[in-house]
């Protein structure tokens, strides 16, 4: 865990190098810029994948504390199967998925996508893992 805050420039070089090396065009790949207050700042995304999915055929999966993500490059899918709702987010668009909501999310496009986790910790202080 990064004891300080990286510049967006750094994380996305380091995001593009996950990209290369990942063997799987679906695996999910995060750069941790550091914490704010014990909120945990990173740049996640996805390269480009070689067929859209379905968000309804990915299990879905919920989060102990609020996220919010902020879409800077592509489209990332977030569905909310207990509404059966699907919101679509697209650059510049901003969405929180709340503590404890069932939600699954995909992106067929090269996707980054900055997120900030909310945490249950101490403020100033990393969520402990």
């Amino acid at each position: 865990m990064p004891s300080t805050i990286i510049n967006l420039s750094e994380a996305e070089r380091q995001l593009l190098a996950l990209f290369q090396n990942s063997r799987d065009p679906y695996d999910e790949q995060s750069v941790t810029l550091g914490y704010v207050n014990g909120t945990e700042v990173c740049l996640m995304g996805w390269p480009q994948r070689p067929s859209h999915r379905d968000p309804r055929e990915v299990p879905p999966h919920k989060n102990q504390v609020d996220s919010m993500q902020i879409v800077l490059e592509g489209e990332i899918t977030l569905y909310y199967p207990d509404e059966d709702e699907v919101v679509t987010l697209k650059p510049g668009d901003c969405h929180v998925v709340p503590a404890g909501k069932m939600h699954s999310c995909v992106s067929s496009k090269k996707t980054r996508v900055l997120v900030i986790v909310g945490s249950q910790g101490q403020r100033g202080s990393p969520p402990e893992e």
